[in-house]
């Protein structure tokens, strides 16, 4: 009698140690199930909603807070069953990291470990790392690593767009190379505003090597294009300053067009018809510009207008220049030429409506080979030691109708860049 009731206490008290715990429900869905709400069904498999405030660990190891877990996963965190206004979210430990590759605050961390840097001691990174053996890294890989360079070029800046105007609202983007990189992260900056402008970076890493920093340029300026804005860089142990709004910089080799539509009795400067978005400015310093002297609504053999070569920068400049068009020659040599000085490189360029004809005229099966309708003009050009080549070709369009009042003239410039500085 005694052996047969210490069999059945022996298993009873193994049912016990080996069942499901319950607490607050009659039905625990794991080995051990806390019901918070106490709103658990007596039987079968609670409701989502049921299980929004339950805690559940199953046979095999995995919890699931608010859910019952999925079975891949160890840990499941669910808040969708929770009211909207009632939602919550996941706090992991926060520490404050003294180095990239800080393996005292945690002493030897597992790889894969994750833990929210505060960023107030040196690592000032600030978000959710993890350690991968070597390093804390964020959550896209990049390495936390204070970030250094090797060099950095402002003078190889570039402006999209290219230029700007007193006044009007600009926002572009401002690049700057450098190299010498160690893939380490450089903090956000905001430098200005200068002439109204602000230059601003956000948080990232530099490459391995060489890369371009693209800083966001904002802002009313205060001043118009080719004045400079000049920002004064400091990043990863670096120092430069980058001077932008000059216009366009060619490289040697490099070409520029400009193609302008205007009416054809425009008289006066053409970038004053084009207005603020007139570009065809080289090297910040020099502007291409056409003086229309009259109407070009005559016929063959009218002269009306000039090529213009501007000084817009703040100083003088010294330059030579050879002009050989299809009619005539000209050229000068050591000109030193002020600040808004110009010199024209013609003294008339033939341009007018030449025969005129039109959609209603009767076609031509033979022609003589040449009239004055139109003159195409080059122009070899040296300022600040660089050789560029200019080519000026305008022609007058009747539309193709007969009333003169429609008549425009098409403006096409090209500019090469034919040496490198000397």
């Amino acid at each position: 009698m005694r052996n047969k009731f210490y069999i059945i206490f022996t298993l009873t008290i193994g049912s016990l140690a080996f069942g499901q715990v319950g607490i607050n429900t009659q039905n625990p869905q794991g080995i051990f199930n806390i019901d918070g709400g106490k709103n658990n069904a007596a039987t079968g498999t609670p409701t989502a909603i049921q299980l929004a405030d339950d805690f559940i660990v199953t046979a095999s190891g995995s919890t699931g807070i608010g859910a019952d877990p999925d079975a891949s996963a160890i840990l499941e965190l669910n808040v969708s069953q929770l009211a909207t206004t009632n939602k919550k979210g996941f706090l992991g430990p926060r520490v404050a990291l003294t180095a990239y590759n800080d393996a005292v605050t945690i002493p030897s961390p597992a790889t894969g470990l994750l833990v929210f840097n505060l960023g107030t001691a040196a690592l000032t990174y600030k978000g959710y790392v993890y350690w991968d053996g070597y390093q804390w890294r964020p959550f896209d890989g990049r390495s936390s690593q204070l970030g250094t360079i090797g060099s950095l070029t402002c003078t190889d800046n570039t402006l999209e767009p290219l230029t700007y105007t007193s006044g009007v609202p600009f926002a572009g983007t401002m690049s700057v190379p450098y190299a010498g990189g160690n893939e380490g992260m450089y903090p956000a900056q905001s430098i200005g505003p200068v002439n109204g402008l602000t230059a601003t970076l956000s948080q990232s890493n530099f490459a391995q090597g060489s890369g371009t920093l693209n800083y966001r340029i904002s802002g009313i300026p205060t001043v118009s294009s080719p004045s400079t804005t000049t920002f004064p860089l400091s990043i990863g142990g670096q120092s430069c300053s980058a001077s932008v709004g000059l216009g366009k910089v060619l490289a040697p080799g490099e070409y520029q067009f400009f193609t302008y539509r205007l009416p054809a009795t425009y008289v006066g400067l053409l970038s004053t018809q084009i207005g603020s978005s007139y570009n065809a400015v080289l090297g910040g310093k020099i502007r291409l510009d056409l003086n229309f002297t009259v109407s070009s609504n005559q016929g063959s053999g009218a002269v009306s207008y000039n090529p213009r070569l501007v000084n817009v920068s703040p100083g003088n400049i010294k330059l030579w220049y050879v002009a050989s068009s299809s009619i005539d020659h000209f050229r000068r040599a050591n000109v030193l030429l002020a600040s808004g000085g110009y010199m024209e490189t013609d003294n008339g360029v033939y341009l007018n409506w030449g025969d005129n004809m039109n959609g209603s005229s009767t076609a031509v099966t033979a022609t003589s080979s040449s009239d004055d309708s139109q003159e195409m003009e080059t122009i070899d050009l040296i300022v600040d030691g660089i050789w560029y080549r200019i080519i000026v070709y305008v022609s007058v369009d009747n539309l193709n109708d007969n009333d003169p009042t429609n008549n425009i003239r098409r403006v096409f410039m090209t500019a090469q860049r034919m040496s490198s500085s000397q």
